[in-house]
Formats: C-alpha cells, structure tokens, sequence
C-alpha cells in the first residue's frame, strides 16, 4: 500500500497520514512550487525546507534519489503512489 511506503519516509513516529497518499503529495508539489519563486533559495534549500516541513527523512531521500533535489522528490513520491 502506498501509505505504508510513505510512512517509511516519515521521521517522527507520531506523526500519522491522516490524508491520502495522492492529496499529501500534491501538497508537497504545491510548497515546492511556491519555494521556487523564491530566487535566493537553491534547489537543496528547497529540499531541506519541504523535508522538514512535511516531517520527511532527508537522508533516506538523499540516499534514494542520489541528490536534494526536490523535483525528483516529487516525481520519486508520485512513482511510489502508483506501485
């Protein structure tokens, strides 16, 4: 189930998914977007500031996607929600 594949990749254990897998990805979609217009932040800023935000395990991340890119976040989260 794609929650459960998500839920790995969040760090605080109390925190709970308490919307779908789909909706939370789209709100990580959105904060990203809204970070890029942000012209002094970098891509890895971006991705730090969305992993924390959204209580994700950067390092886990970082290690999956071989970068801090939060577009390849975005695109690694999506692919997870169709397996």
């Amino acid at each position: 189930m794609t929650v459960t594949k998500v839920q790995k990749l969040i760090i605080a254990s109390e925190t709970e998914i308490s919307s779908p897998a789909g909706e939370l990805i789209h709100l990580i979609e959105v904060r990203v977007g809204e970070l890029d217009e942000n012209l002094e932040l970098t891509t890895e800023d971006i991705f730090e500031i969305v992993c924390r935000e959204y209580h994700l395990n950067a390092e886990l991340l970082e290690k999956e996607l071989n970068c801090k890119c939060p577009f390849a976040l975005t695109g690694f989260l999506s692919e997870l929600e169709r397996i």
